[in-house]
């Protein structure tokens, strides 16, 4: 990487600078991805800047499990806003909420939405979810082999997320290559291109529930008050945008990297057929050993973390991968450990104001689509390991698996 091309802050000490974007490199290393995570650990500083990361400005990568958690549990310093650029690649000015809200008002928001992502509102959806992951490992089970991402990973939690909101099934493929492009993409123009098709296709939806309300998640959005008062145009843009990314594909990249795991350690696999009791652990660490995530905060004021002085307007990369594969937070972070007895720690779905809100709905799906698995087809494995695909991003990805049985 030239650095002399690139923008460093002159505040940013020359020996900090990495020369390499880290979404990049970790992604290089395809199905090894965690390990050269976990790899950073020892080759760079507890606090690194990363001049490039994908089509976005340099901003500071922490790299500790106990500095992300400060971080993120200190939204005065750290804001959410500002995280995407999504808003303002249109010219406006919307914001994902409740992502991109601060507290004290991320709590209202969030407190709204509460009802759609509950105890209640999951379980109530969980008969549909065996359905459909039963449904679709039906139509490849004797076929001895399948493309995951096509055949289930892409299909699975998209028909779920269709049905929760109300729009169309037959828009599946649509839908999934839009948030593909819109995560996985690093190239700022394929992604402003997606990003105008899916705000055109959300306001079409929305002034269609307006005129005509139903009972789904862009209606029950609309009928909301916040203080006192209906949500604004940009508001309910807002969420209805964060609840179309998260919704389509964190399960997607999370099912992916996790089956590819189990693919290649059968052991795994026969323990939990033995033993189902074990899945919804073996799901919290799989989440563990294979963060997706990366989001960023803005800082909002000078400050000094980790002995590194940060200023007012810089970025700082929250990467779930690099804070669950810490050994100072983890014994033997790169073992995954179905029975781990403190799995559940890990950052996947952040933590503090900020825990996602989908956490739940996801927890669920992949436990679901686990056991639905585990009791319909045999042993399974990689059948194209030389052509697996890593793509680095806000949302981490593993693309173009084949997996086979006998």
């Amino acid at each position: 990487m030239d650095l002399s091309k690139l923008d460093i802050p002159e505040h940013v000490p020359a020996e900090l600078v990495a020369d390499f974007d880290p979404w990049e490199y970790i992604a290089e290393a395809r199905g090894d991805a965690f390990k050269r995570a976990a790899g950073l650990h020892d080759k760079m500083p507890e606090i690194f800047f990363a001049p490039k990361i994908g089509y976005l400005p340099g901003c500071w990568v922490p790299s500790t499990n106990e500095l992300l958690r400060r971080i993120v549990m200190d939204p005065a310093t750290f804001s959410s806003r500002e995280g995407t650029p999504f808003a303002a690649m249109l010219g406006e000015s919307w914001k994902l909420i409740p992502l991109e809200i601060d507290p004290p008002d991320h709590a209202k928001y969030r407190l709204l939405l509460n009802k759609l992502f509950n105890q209640k509102a999951i379980s109530a959806m969980e008969p549909d979810m065996r359905r459909t992951a039963k449904s679709l490992i039906d139509e490849v089970k004797d076929q001895g082999s399948c493309d995951f991402n096509a055949d289930f990973s892409s299909r699975f939690p998209t028909l779920i997320f269709l049905r929760m909101m109300g729009w169309p099934e037959e828009h599946v493929s649509k839908f999934v290559g839009w948030v593909n492009t819109l995560i996985k993409s690093q190239d700022m123009q394929v992604v402003y291109g997606a990003v105008v098709e899916i705000a055109s296709y959300l306001r079409s939806v929305i002034e269609a529930r307006r005129a005509q309300p139903i009972d789904d998640v862009t209606s029950y959005v609309l009928s909301c008050e916040i203080d006192g008062r209906p949500l604004s145009d940009d508001e309910v843009m807002g969420i209805c945008f964060l609840i179309f990314i998260g919704g389509l594909d964190t399960v997607t990249s999370s099912l992916n990297f996790h089956y590819y795991h189990l693919a290649n350690n059968p052991d795994i696999q026969a323990a939990l057929r033995i033993d189902p009791s074990l899945i919804p652990n073996a799901v919290e660490e799989l989440l563990r050993a294979h963060g997706v995530s990366n989001m960023r905060r803005t800082v909002t004021r000078d400050v000094t973390v980790g002995g590194v002085q940060m200023k007012e307007g810089d970025f700082v990369l929250i990467s779930t991968e690099l804070a669950n594969l810490d050994s100072a937070a983890f014994k033997c972070p790169m073992e995954v450990d179905i029975t781990r007895a403190d799995a559940r720690k890990h950052l996947s779905f952040s933590t503090g104001p900020h825990l996602c809100i989908g956490a739940t709905l996801a927890r669920r799906e992949l436990g679901i689509a686990l056991e639905a698995w585990l009791s319909s087809v045999p042993e399974f494995r990689v059948a194209n390991e030389s052509e697996i695909v890593v793509r680095g991003g806000g949302v981490f990805g593993l693309e173009n698996m084949r997996i086979a049985w006998d």
